[in-house]
């Protein structure tokens, strides 16, 4: 890499959610991920996604803060997001899935007929579970049109408190047979 060129980073950022792995590439965040040992397995999992091997430290200070943010719950300065190592329809799902307001919680058929493809739920689930930089793009906010919450990367605990901290009514969710009004 030539000197002074952008590099891709990574840290570990500590939460209320945890200990996370935060990576960020020229263009923006790239991934996060829950931080178990050492930086390896994040520096292996980040390099198959994006191609390029990060180099530990130098995140910048506003991205830090913007996980730290959302992880809690709280609101926070938008901050850009790196999705070049995805398939379109992937990029399309996430980016849609950014403007799901804080507070509220959508299906996943919503968001399907929201980026044009109304019966791909199941495709979106898909995207749900491998969104690369969950808290900062909320896939916490999807739930299942049965009613719950549904899975999370991070373990379902960490969802349903995630979605209270949010100001979600999470018994509501489990206590409504079908949420077509979402």
């Amino acid at each position: 890499m030539l000197k002074g060129a952008p590099m891709h980073r990574y840290e570990e950022v500590e939460t209320e959610m945890g200990r996370l792995w935060i990576g960020c590439s020229p263009k923006g965040i790239a991934m996060v991920t829950a931080a178990a040992g050492t930086g390896t397995a994040f520096e292996n999992a980040y390099e198959r996604l994006t191609g390029v091997r990060p180099e530990k430290g130098g995140v910048p200070a506003h991205y830090k803060r913007a996980l730290v943010r959302a992880a809690a719950g709280r609101d926070f300065e938008p901050v850009p997001v790196d999705f070049s190592g995805l398939s379109a329809f992937h990029t399309k799902v996430l980016t849609e899935l950014r403007k799901v307001p804080r507070g509220e919680v959508r299906t996943y058929s919503w968001l399907a007929r929201k980026v044009g493809r109304p019966l791909a739920a199941r495709a979106v689930g898909t995207a749900m579970a491998r969104n690369p930089v969950p808290f900062l793009v909320p896939c916490h906010r999807v739930v299942p049109a049965s009613g719950g919450t549904g899975n999370f990367g991070l373990g379902k605990a960490r969802k349903r408190d995630l979605l209270r901290r949010e100001g979600v009514d999470v018994e509501r969710l489990y206590s409504s047979t079908r949420l077509s009004a979402f």
